[in-house]
């Protein structure tokens, strides 16, 4: 059972609460200990307490002790606790294996014999008799969506008061069979940090001849993909109007541990400029990407959001027109316990990671005198980048 975290003990202990009454007609006592997963974090020094009862008549030595090393927990061979009680890492490196309470290691004359069980004197400190052992891992960084890491520790050799070899009544030292009692199992639960992002287009706002026109998308941040917002102009107006795109940019804490998005970027591409006057929370660095820390104070606790807005501008003297394709980034996140995101990598600019999201616009000229309106829909599917998306147009 767990014992300590970074070296401070457990608030609600674990240890066994014995009920020995069973053994009046079986072999193997009740030990009450909650068995719920202990919460730690990335990093976190993890102490097991392994306690080895006495429940037969025959005194004797739990000469070996095995525990396993699991995938999430680090065996640290330096450590003074793993050294004091001899831990020695196996070759394959899946299991350690101790003779700390071997009759060769003790320090003086029957100071690791478990005495035999004495049914008349009931549970006292010493009845029945035990020995502790203790192990030290880190917690690793968890790269999986396992959270829950269970240790196995079982004993692997037992002798009896002469360190001969002895017959366990009930189980099979160094085998792992399901309903042996010389075997234990403890669980943490590895708390992790996870922001997401999430983009999406609000508003498209035309401005023409000093005639604003502002049209809602309707665009959630649950649209996924989104429908390309598509503005259809005039090929004889185009000198006198203006477009933007108002985008919000939502940043979730996906995981269990509260953060902090320190800065989010924006990678403004091609078609679009970006105007300070329109975004005085946002700064341009010399690579041409926006970014801001409106959010770097806000602590984030798990399941919580914050959003932040831009608005970019269309590029009408260069006479870009097409699709143009706007991602944001979580470029600096941060924690209380230096946890990285577990699927994510800040500012490194990865598609498909979910720290990073993009929100697609796209211009058109419509050529010639044909009639056209105001705020009318359209939908029209297209396919882009191998991928089939609906475009929603606003023909002006």
């Amino acid at each position: 059972y767990i014992t300590k975290i970074n070296g401070i003990e457990l608030d609600n202990t674990k240890e066994p609460d014995i009920d020995t009454s069973k053994l009046e007609t079986d072999t193997t006592a009740d030990y009450n200990h909650r068995k719920d997963p202990v919460e730690v974090e990335n990093g976190n020094i993890v102490t097991y307490t392994l306690r080895i009862y006495n429940e037969g008549m025959m005194a004797g030595y739990a000469s070996k002790v095995k525990d396993d090393v699991p995938d999430g927990l680090e065996f640290l061979p330096d450590n003074e606790i793993n050294q004091e009680y001899r831990w020695v890492l196996s070759e394959d490196g899946t299991s350690i294996e101790t003779d700390y309470l071997s009759r060769e290691q003790e320090q003086t004359e029957g100071g690791n014999l478990i005495k035999a069980f004495d049914p008349e004197l009931g549970i006292t400190d010493t009845n029945p008799d035990y020995r502790d052992l203790k192990i030290a891992f880190r917690v690793k960084d968890p790269n999986s969506n396992t959270y829950i890491i269970t240790n196995h520790a079982q004993i692997s050799e037992d002798t009896d008061e002469n360190g001969e070899p002895v017959d366990d009544i009930d189980s099979t030292p160094d085998e792992w069979n399901e309903g042996e009692d010389d075997q234990d199992i403890e669980k943490v639960k590895v708390q992790y940090f996870d922001l997401s992002l999430r983009k999406w287009v609000t508003q498209a706002i035309v401005n023409k001849n000093g005639e604003e026109t502002i049209i809602d998308t309707g665009h959630k941040a649950e649209d996924d993909p989104e429908d390309i917002v598509a503005v259809d102009l005039k090929d004889s107006e185009i000198a006198t109007t203006t477009v933007k795109f108002r985008y919000s940019i939502r940043v979730t804490n996906e995981g269990n541990i509260a953060g902090y998005a320190k800065e989010v970027k924006d990678y403004i591409p091609e078609g679009l400029i970006f105007v300070a006057e329109d975004n005085p929370l946002w700064t341009q660095l010399e690579d041409g990407t926006i970014v801001t820390t409106q959010t770097e104070n806000t602590l984030l606790e798990p399941g919580e959001s914050t959003e932040v807005e831009v608005i970019l501008t269309w590029d009408k003297e260069a006479q870009n027109f097409g699709v143009m394709d706007n991602w944001a980034e979580i470029s600096k996140d941060d924690n209380d316990f230096d946890s990285p995101d577990i699927d994510s990598t800040p500012d490194n600019n990865v598609h498909g990671e979910d720290d990073i999201d993009d929100a697609p616009v796209m211009l058109t000229v419509a050529l010639g005198d044909a009639k056209l309106y105001i705020g009318i829909a359209a939908l029209v599917v297209i396919a882009l980048g191998g991928g089939v998306f609906i475009i929603k147009k606003y023909v002006i």
